[in-house]
This record gives C-alpha cells, sequence and structure tokens, in this order.
C-alpha cells in the first residue's frame, strides 16, 4: 500500500496541477484532494493493523511456550516423584530385613538384649518416619496421577467431539490429531480457500461452523488457529505481500467465521500466521508442497486444575 501511495502523489499532484493550469473547477479540485487524503488514511490504518497483527503473533508465541514449560516442569516433577516413591520403597524394604536380622540377634543373645531393643526403638521410629513420607509422596502421586488421567480423558473426549462433528470432511482434505496434550484439526488449503487467496469456501465455513459448535458447548477450551504455506514466494496480491502476511489473513479470516458463534468468548481464541517456516514435509514436490499450504485449529482443555495443584506442592 505504502508503494502504491509513493506513486500515486505524484499523480495526483500532477493530475492537479493540471487541472489548475486548465482552469477546472475547484470542486474537482477538492474530490481530488479527499480521494489523496483517504488513501493516505488507508495507509496509516493498514500499518496499525499489521503492528497488531505482529504483537498478537509474539503475544501467542510466548503462551504457547509457557503452557508447553509448565507442562514439562509438571512431567519432570511427576517422574521425580516416582524415582523417589521406588527408592523409598527399596529403602523401606531394607529397613525390615535389617529390623528382622535384629529382632532374631535379640531373640539368641540375653545379654545384649537392652542393646538390641534401644536399637530396634530407633529403627521403628525410622520405619514410621519413612512410612509416613511414603503414604505422603504416594498420596501426592497418586493425586496428580488422577488428575492426569483426568485431563487424558477430557482431551479424548474432546477429540471425540471433534471426530464426530466432522465426520462429513474427513475424507476432504481434514485430519484429526491428539498431540502434547492438545486436540490438533489440521485442513488443507483445498478445503478452506482458493489458491492464494484467504476468503474461505461455503465448505470450509461449514467445517468451521462444527468446530465452534464443539467449542461453545465447553467454554473452557483455548483455540489457536495457524495458518502455513509452502515456500513458493507469493507474488504481491493487493494488501498481501509474501506467505507471511496470507497464513496470517488466513488464521485471522477463519477466527472470525469462529467467532460468528456468540456462545465463543473471544479471549480463548488466537490466530497466528507460519507461514513456510513450519513445513509437515519437503517442500520438494507439487504433492508435498500441497500438504504444507494447511490450517491448523489446535484445541487446548482447561490445564488450570493441573497447574494450581502444582503451586501449591
Amino acid at each position: 500500500m505504502k508503494t502504491r501511495l509513493k506513486f500515486l502523489a505524484p499523480v495526483l499532484a500532477a493530475g492537479l496541477s493540471v487541472l489548475c493550469f486548465s482552469c477546472v473547477s475547484s470542486k474537482k479540485y477538492n474530490e481530488l484532494l479527499e480521494k489523496q487524503n483517504q488513501c493516505t488514511a488507508a495507509n496509516t490504518r493498514l500499518e496499525k493493523s499489521n503492528q497488531e497483527c505482529n504483537e498478537n503473533l509474539v503475544e501467542s508465541k510466548a503462551l504457547n511456550e509457557r503452557l508447553q514449560n509448565d507442562l514439562n516442569a509438571a512431567n519432570t516433577q511427576i517422574d521425580t516423584l516416582q524415582r523417589n516413591y521406588l527408592l523409598t520403597s527399596a529403602d523401606l524394604a531394607e529397613l525390615q530385613k535389617n529390623y528382622n536380622r535384629i529382632d532374631d540377634k535379640y531373640k539368641s543373645t540375653v545379654s545384649g538384649k537392652d542393646a538390641l531393643a534401644q536399637e530396634l526403638a530407633v529403627k521403628e521410629q525410622q520405619l514410621n518416619e519413612q512410612a509416613k513420607q511414603l503414604n505422603v509422596q504416594a498420596e501426592r502421586l497418586s493425586e496428580l496421577q488422577g488428575i492426569l488421567n483426568k485431563k487424558d480423558e477430557q482431551l479424548n473426549a474432546l477429540k471425540e467431539k471433534v471426530t464426530e462433528a466432522l465426520t462429513g470432511f474427513q475424507d476432504k482434505g481434514l485430519s484429526i490429531n491428539t498431540k502434547n496434550g492438545k486436540v490438533y484439526v489440521s485442513v488443507d488449503e483445498k478445503l478452506l480457500f482458493p489458491s492464494g487467496s484467504w476468503t474461505v469456501n461455503p465448505q470450509g465455513r461449514e467445517a468451521l461452523y462444527e468446530i465452534a459448535n464443539v467449542m461453545a458447548k465447553d467454554a473452557s477450551i483455548h483455540v489457536m488457529v495457524e495458518g502455513h504455506t509452502d515456500d513458493v514466494p507469493l507474488k504481491g496480491k493487493g494488501d498481501v505481500k509474501d506467505n507471511w502476511d496470507l497464513s496470517a489473513k488466513r488464521a485471522t479470516s477463519i477466527v472470525k467465521i469462529i467467532l460468528e458463534n456468540k456462545g465463543i468468548n473471544p479471549a480463548n481464541i488466537m490466530a497466528a500466521g507460519r507461514g513456510e517456516y513450519v513445513p509437515l514435509v519437503s517442500n520438494d514436490t507439487p504433492e508435498n508442497r500441497a500438504k504444507n499450504r494447511r490450517t491448523e485449529i489446535i484445541l487446548t482443555p482447561d490445564l488450570d486444575e493441573l497447574f494450581k495443584i502444582l503451586e501449591t506442592n
């Protein structure tokens, strides 16, 4: 748009000069001047929109990284608790063996009865302390495992709902998978957009409406819409200068269609353009490039309950 204005300004100036020297009416002059002002205002709006898109992209990446780090930390803590549980169980077994050995020694040695009794008392106290720690760790592990199981159940239930809603589209360039605690709905370009466009096809709209219906029934679902392209450079087309622009506009178009469902909280959905930089396969054949031209709609169940428990320990 800036390039257009740069070329348009001299033309308008030249036109105005000709009009002035040709004694054109002031009304015509004012119309041309108004068009010039409109072009300048449109350029300003486009620059602001581009800046907002970049800021949203940065926020989306930061949120995704923070959630992934929190989940990794939770998994690490669970692994540590499991290892501690196994080590403590081994210690308890060893203590029990020591206890039995001391008890046998006590029964066979009358003269050392008092000393052995004292040693047994110490060992028994140690056993009790170890047992308490084991119980606490076992309860903690059981609680965390229960929450993880619940999250797995929620994830599977969400996938089933999405799969059921999109049954009619899965043979038309749409696939559904789970990864890293999220449901990924991957949609080929051919189902959603004409080549080089960010206007959603009627059939693509139907699929998005079904996804929106699933979201509207569960306010805890968070959604990230990612636009992806192949590595073929995009020739300038209006406001779209490259694959970054195209992928971001496509993601935003999908978000707007989903938000036509008034039962969805706009704060729970984000749009991000990824350009050609996260391909599924190498861009070495027309078929592979077609696979990379896609939109991924990533649905994440609410993880607040798990994070609250982790924060309290």
